[in-house]
């Protein structure tokens, strides 16, 4: 039996540990969505079927795992480069013939396919429990588990009904092309669910959930967004799996379905995918050059125990393993496609998904149904293009005309749209995690005082700003990407921490403010909005009596002036993408981040970020994670003011679009089908 001191001194290691392997963020994109899983369901230890939300347990200590990807050097312009062949075990990789593209022939007669449930294998208990090599415990251990499990969560629900018609193609528009076509490379979001990384598997996947009907009309636009009603998927099931064991939190064993073949493309591997492929990716992932590496850093062991059986041994429990071995970027590859050229950055992309990729240029991507893939009745579709498109009203007057069926668009450009044309259809999606940022460097004097800071924003209305900025498309949020929409803070709880003039005069009534104050904020030029979030904070300073200026920044200066170097007062920005809750919490909120920006921690916070690290028990968990929100916003000095919403617009020819993205996640593309065209063909 571990006794307390040791387990003490493992908590202490394995944070300083994990929290040096972190890289420190400085990119200044934003993540396309963001919000974060929560796992369902805790059986007792036995073999799981494949549509089995994933399962949590009470923890037994609290370590630190964390996944934020690291963003990858600036891209070079990709080519194609198809090969012939590949060798199933080359020693040294084959020389590349050039070859064409394949063009792809569109198919125009799809006819009705029959409702059926989505199909998965029957889970296979295993005959022989796999050998756990356990190493043998030392300081830094793991400790003996004694809880016992318990189940919690909602029950296991089927999928829906497979519905709708099979065959056609659409064309959907981004604002960049992926940088490469190496899914282990690149933190890129277009790579991952537009681009190669739709072709590849993984071992878990979020679980698709049928749309609410589409809006039409502009109705919907008015009052204020509200997060806690959106649709989104946040159940785990089995993608590779055909079944799962999680044994004491450390040992994950995982049986694979048998009927997952590679593409049969030019090169191919005339194969199916073995354990030794899912070991041989997870492997290659761990490599700490790798910018998505994080996604397995609580992963000590993987090795193949025979052709479809695949053991995992955790350094530590981990309340996000699952979501981090369901993210597009732990997809899984075949070693010879990596082989062939030494990584995938050129190609070929070859995967078990349920995509096949066949055109990959600058100015385009396309992706034709894999009609081999291991769930037979998907994809709906025949194919998908996706079109490289920068200029965002280029993207809108491409939809108009009927060029494009799908886009994401600001929502001016949605507004006038769907004003002008009555069968487009649209629905919106959310990021608590990205949008604009402030943040008050407590380090500085003056701004160390929690009143001073508390009476800023008890004077300033950031709701205002949204309606005025955003026609109310917008959220205030504590910055965390949570994927499920129940474990925000409510809004109503949220705007407590903001204009308030009862508080504010409790606070000036309470504590002598200095007088003379002068504070700059910084803002980086990420776009108008910022800017005006910024002059709109330093009126409501001024209204106290204080001096306010405002500096403009690029991007670049704001990466290195405020992320690396802390020089600013007040700083309104866009943050680095997150993916990860805890992630998050310990690159940028606990006392020991090596990303904490503003210098505020407190013992408080730090204890509950490290409780829910660990904890398995989704709705314990869920509280920890309200009660970090309500610490980190008590705090007053780092928030969103104003989270991120996207739109999604489409012609009504269109069917079943629900957007779902959360680490990349495509499947929802598998669900589209297409109806009589009323516009475009």
């Amino acid at each position: 039996m571990v006794q307390a001191g040791s387990i003490l001194n493992l908590k202490s290691t394995a944070l300083i540990a994990v929290l040096l392997s972190l890289t420190v963020l400085t990119s200044t994109a934003l993540s396309c969505t963001s919000e974060t899983p929560a796992p369902t369901t805790q059986p007792t230890a036995t073999v799981q079927p494949p549509n089995t939300p994933i399962p949590t347990k009470s923890p037994t200590q609290t370590p630190i795992p964390t996944d934020t990807p690291t963003p990858e050097p600036s891209p070079a312009t990709p080519t194609a480069q198809p090969i012939t062949k590949i060798q199933p075990t080359p020693t040294q990789p084959p020389p590349a013939p050039t070859i064409s593209p394949p063009t792809a022939t569109p198919t125009e007669l799809p006819t009705q396919s029959t409702p059926t449930v989505e199909p998965t294998s029957t889970p296979i208990p295993p005959t022989v429990t796999p050998t756990v090599t356990v190493p043998t415990p030392t300081p830094t251990s793991q400790p003996q588990v004694t809880a016992t499990p318990k189940t919690v969560g909602p029950p296991h629900t089927e999928p829906p009904p497979i519905t709708g018609r099979k065959g056609g193609e659409i064309k959907v528009a981004v604002p960049q092309a992926p940088p490469h076509q190496d899914i282990h490379k690149s933190v890129s979001p277009i790579l991952a669910a537009w681009g190669p990384g739709i072709t590849y598997s993984r071992i878990f996947r979020y679980q698709w959930i049928a749309p609410d009907a589409p809006y039409q009309g502009t109705e919907a636009l008015n009052g204020r967004y509200n997060p806690q009603i959106a649709t989104s998927a946040h159940d785990i099931i089995c993608d590779l799996c055909q079944s799962w064991d999680l044994s004491d939190d450390y040992v994950l064993t995982i049986n694979l379905r048998s009927d997952a073949a590679w593409h049969a493309t030019n090169p191919g591997l005339d194969r199916n995918l073995n354990a030794t492929d899912v070991a041989f990716s997870l492997n290659r992932l761990a490599d700490p050059t790798l910018p998505n590496s994080p996604l397995v850093n609580t992963i000590s062991e993987i090795r193949a125990t025979d052709d479809h059986t695949v053991e995992i041994q955790l350094t530590l429990p981990d309340a996000e393993i699952f979501d981090k071995l369901a993210d597009a970027r732990t997809a899984i590859v075949a070693p010879e496609a990596v082989n062939l050229n030494g990584d995938l950055t050129q190609g070929p992309t070859i995967g078990t998904g349920p995509w096949i990729q066949t055109l990959f240029e600058r100015s385009a991507m396309r992706f034709e149904a894999n009609r081999n893939y291991f769930i037979p009745e998907l994809p709906l579709l025949d194919g998908i293009t996706v079109a490289i498109i920068e200029d965002a009203q280029t993207r809108t007057t491409s939809l108009r005309t009927g060029q494009i069926d799908l886009i994401q668009p600001d929502v001016t450009d949605l507004t006038a749209a769907v004003e002008r044309f009555d069968q487009l259809r649209w629905t919106r999606s959310h990021n608590p995690a990205a949008g604009i940022e402030v943040a008050f460097n407590t380090r500085r004097s003056e701004l160390d005082l929690h009143n001073l800071r508390a009476a800023i924003l008890y004077s300033w209305d950031p709701n205002s700003l949204i309606n005025n900025l955003h026609q109310g498309q917008s959220f205030i949020s504590a910055g965390l990407p949570l994927n499920n929409p129940s474990w925000l803070l409510p809004a109503e709880e949220i705007d407590t921490y903001f204009n308030d003039r009862t508080k504010l005069l409790e606070v000036l009534d309470s504590v002598n403010l200095p007088r003379g104050i002068a504070l700059e904020i910084r803002v980086g030029q990420f776009g108008d909005d910022y800017i005006e979030t910024a002059i709109s904070l330093a009126t409501a300073i001024k209204s106290l009596g204080f001096v306010a200026t405002v500096e403009a920044i690029s991007t670049r200066s704001f990466a290195e002036d405020v992320w690396i170097n802390h020089d600013y007062d007040i700083y309104v920005g866009a943050p680095p993408p997150q993916s990860s809750a805890t992630s998050t919490l310990f690159s940028i909120y606990h006392s020991a981040a090596p990303r904490n920006v503003t210098g505020h921690a407190t013992k408080e916070l730090d204890l509950l970020i490290e409780q829910q690290t660990t904890e398995l028990d989704p709705s314990t968990r869920h509280q920890l994670l309200l009660d970090i929100q309500r610490e980190i916003l008590r705090g007053a000095n780092i928030f969103r003011a104003a989270a991120n919403v996207s739109h999604w617009l489409w012609w009504s020819h269109l069917n079943d679009v629900a957007p779902s993205t959360h680490r990349a996640d495509s499947f929802w593309l598998t669900r589209l089908w297409l109806s009589d065209r009323v516009r475009g063909g």
